[in-house]
């Protein structure tokens, strides 16, 4: 598979032949140690080098000294701002004592035209690796920097007693992001594939703040951005660092295709937590930033990646659980993070099924409505085993079911879909209302039929 092939399976959780990758940003005083230790002269060589499969293209924003989209609202008093390094959330905000929402427009919004660059934009887009997956860093930090207009414990407060202005001041934010995407995603048009947008709702151990605040005050802000980059078509990847299990499936529900990062050490988001309990829905991260890139050795960064390759053998895109790559993280474990993604690689297999039954004409009428509403956990076992596209036609008494099969091991995962009980149980309804064939292969029910002829249009030249 290439990168581009890989990120889609990967997040569509169908089978790939290794777990795609992304280093993250490495923050500036990262580069001179990762650029010694892997002997190259620049981000793009060093990726290269550990074969990335994601491109990251920020949004050009200036407006000195706010030169990043991240920390492009100054709302901190006193100055304070200016790069990610030394945003605040905490200091005193331009909004701090102000209750009424009238008051919104007050503060000096920066016109997003006048900073963003189009053209700057689109030619990062176009020099972009085309193999690699180009993904927007647009952050739209909407709930973050509402924490920052009033300072954090103020927004807080605010939040609680007057709500309407808490509102206005957060909708005005996401107004300014949705004005930030629109000229981002209308330069980029045709060369991005994703966005990765976000705010921090999780400290180590649980939310910031309730569930049901999040849902009154910041989703609704969230859909907006989630629905603007789908209308571009780009996969969006939603970001949030700390604890966030209870609003996972709030934000897949929200339209969000990944979420970032699995932040290993938090509470509930472990990988073996994550891939049980969510089918659905992919997730970036899962190699503790935190300790062990710090501290680990290479052997035990190499396990920790080989434990999360088999608990999300896919749905996974591997990297570290914090976007920023700081200095104190160890080249070397860089490396093993890598090498472990691309360690025993094991073919996928594509192959074709076509199956032939009989079905027994009083029970053909049942047959078809169990087949209306095949149970749910069926359904997912069927994609756990690598079995996609699968149809079952009827004919004259006959049953033809098509399947394609796209896994490393068709045995052994037609043994586990064997093993699973309520698969079992499945069968042991609609198994007594077919007519296996009297000339099928000995150990078959359905028999197998030869392909004895297979056509595809897909890039091919016409005729």
């Amino acid at each position: 598979m290439n990168h581009r092939e890989r990120f889609f399976a990967t997040i569509a959780r169908q089978p790939v032949d290794r777990p795609a990758c992304w280093l993250g940003l490495p923050v500036p005083n990262a580069l001179p140690n990762l650029f010694k230790y892997f002997n190259v002269s620049t981000v793009d060589e060093l990726k290269e080098k550990i074969d990335d499969d994601i491109h990251p293209i920020c949004v050009p924003y200036n407006n000195p000294p706010t030169n990043d989209i991240g920390c492009s609202l100054a709302f901190a008093k006193g100055g304070v701002g200016g790069a990610q390094d030394e945003r605040t959330l905490t200091a005193p905000g331009f909004f701090e004592d102000m209750t009424d929402p009238a008051l919104v427009d007050t503060f000096p919004w920066p016109n997003p035209k006048d900073h963003i660059n189009a053209a700057v934009a689109r030619q990062m887009a176009m020099d972009a690796p085309a193999d690699k997956i180009r993904m927007g860093i647009m952050w739209a930090c909407h709930f973050q920097d509402a924490c920052s207009a009033f300072g954090m414990e103020n927004a807080l407060m605010t939040m609680v007693a007057h709500p309407d202005m808490f509102k206005a001041v957060i909708d005005r934010i996401t107004d300014f992001y949705l004005e930030c995407g629109k000229i981002f995603y209308e330069a980029t048009k045709g060369y991005l594939d994703a966005v990765l947008i976000g705010n921090d709702f999780g400290s180590q151990r649980c939310l910031m703040i309730s569930r049901e605040d999040l849902q009154k005050f910041v989703f609704p802000g969230t859909k907006r951005l989630v629905d603007q980059a789908k209308s571009y078509g780009l996969k969006v990847v939603h970001h949030s660092c700390g604890s966030i299990y209870p609003v996972i499936n709030d934000l897949f529900n929200l339209g969000v295709d990944i979420i970032h990062p699995i932040q290993a050490k938090a509470k509930d988001m472990g990988v073996e937590k994550l891939s049980k309990d969510f089918i659905s829905g992919s997730f970036f991260g899962g190699i503790d930033a935190q300790h062990l890139l710090v501290n680990g050795t290479k052997e035990e960064v190499k396990e920790a990646v080989r434990h999360a390759r088999k608990e999300f053998p896919t749905g996974l895109i591997l990297s570290p659980s914090h976007e920023a790559i700081l200095p104190d993280i160890k080249p070397e474990n860089i490396e093993a993070m890598f090498e472990a993604a691309h360690e025993d690689e094991k073919h996928v297999e594509k192959k074709r099924y076509g199956q032939v039954i009989a079905l027994d004409p009083e029970t053909a009428a049942e047959y078809k409505q169990y087949h209306q509403s095949v149970w749910p956990k069926v359904l997912n076992m069927i994609k756990e085993c690598h079995i996609n596209n699968y149809s079952i036609f009827f004919k004259d008494n006959y049953l033809f079911s098509y399947y394609e099969y796209e896994g490393t091991d068709y045995e052994a995962d037609m043994a586990k879909m064997a093993a699973d009980p309520v698969t079992q149980k499945w069968w042991s309804v609609v198994m007594p209302l077919q007519k296996p064939l009297e000339t099928r292969k000995e150990g078959e029910w359905w028999a197998d039929m030869d392909e004895v002829f297979h056509f595809e249009w897909k890039d091919k030249k016409p005729l």
